[in-house]
């Protein structure tokens, strides 16, 4: 090379430094938008797969849970129908050991089954507030009624042993 020409370094301006320093600044300014845009990325690619993860949880979760629940809801029906069968229980056998009591026997005896003790007299009213008041002249006779007439003889029916004896006595008119 000849020296009156001049070399590589002769060429360039002389703000060449300054341009250098600018495009490294201007490039490292790039780098760091590129790392934060590549650590963007990395948080949203992070929060992408930890939703993934949480909703993988949740769906692998859910059914055990509800189930769980569910036979919670089942145990307390459960419980709240034994507590109740073991009240009735007591309250069943507290009845059967009140038909220990003779008193208790005869009770029950008097007014389901009408049952009176040897020397009392009873009486039942069939409508208290249509039963007639009898005066002195309809006063009944002393003794079971063998037969009625009048218009109380139309209004009862025939006793059930009268239809039977009736059935019977028909039964054996058959003609051929």
């Amino acid at each position: 090379m000849p020296p009156n020409k001049p070399g590589p370094k002769a060429r360039r301006p002389a703000n060449a430094g300054r341009l250098r320093a600018r495009a490294d600044g201007i490039e490292a300014s790039r780098r760091e938008e590129v790392a934060l845009a590549s650590r963007r990325l990395r948080i949203g690619l992070q929060m992408v797969v930890l939703a993934v993860i949480g909703l993988l949880a949740f769906i692998l979760v859910f059914p055990t849970l509800r189930l769980y629940m569910s036979q919670q809801v089942q145990e307390e029906q459960l419980r709240a129908q034994v507590a109740a069968a073991t009240k009735a229980n007591e309250e069943l056998e507290a009845q059967l050991k009140r038909w220990d009591d003779p008193a208790y026997v005869k009770a029950q005896a008097r007014q389901r089954l009408s049952y009176a003790m040897p020397g009392d007299r009873t009486f039942r009213v069939s409508d208290p507030e249509n039963a007639p008041v009898p005066s002195a002249s309809q006063a009944p006779a002393p003794g079971p009624p063998t037969h009625l007439s009048g218009p109380d003889a139309a209004e009862l029916p025939d006793p059930w042993y009268a239809k039977l004896w009736q059935s019977v006595v028909t039964a054996g008119n058959v003609t051929p």
